[in-house]
């Protein structure tokens, strides 16, 4: 089994969490969550992975390193890095959705030699994007 240590620290940044924002949401320890991270602690059970996965909406595949099938099906997938993920799952958060022709766009962004990585940068570009191609 891979370390989920790197990926538990990943996803968490990525998402703007601190360790203690994180172990609130999970109910978990901040001191457990840190030792996780470091590849200090013993292997968490099913209960601990799947309540940190949820605090970081993804999936615990997605904490082992395995592609998440949330996607797949818009064809997409390996353009949509972690950043983009958590911006989009925001959105159908809010009860705003993105379009699937919106996604796909947002997939082909590169800005100054790079994609957007956090979901805040996925969020200015998107708001930039949005604000210079509505119909007036």
């Amino acid at each position: 089994m891979m370390d989920i240590g790197p990926q538990v620290k990943k996803h968490r940044e990525i998402q703007g969490l601190t360790l203690s924002e994180l172990a609130a949401k999970a109910d978990v320890s901040k001191a457990f969550i840190w030792e996780i991270e470091q590849g200090n602690s013993k292997r968490p059970g099913a209960e601990v992975l799947y309540k940190i996965a949820s605090a970081l909406n993804v999936t615990i595949a997605e904490l082992m390193g395995k592609p998440s099938p949330k996607t797949q099906d818009e064809g997409i997938e390996s353009e949509i890095n972690d950043g983009l993920r958590a911006f989009l799952d925001e959105k159908k958060r809010q009860g705003s959705p993105l379009e699937p022709d919106e996604i796909k766009s947002l997939s082909y962004v590169q800005f100054r030699g790079g994609r957007p990585q956090t979901k805040d940068q996925w969020a200015l570009v998107y708001l930039t994007l949005k604000s210079n191609t509505s119909d007036d």
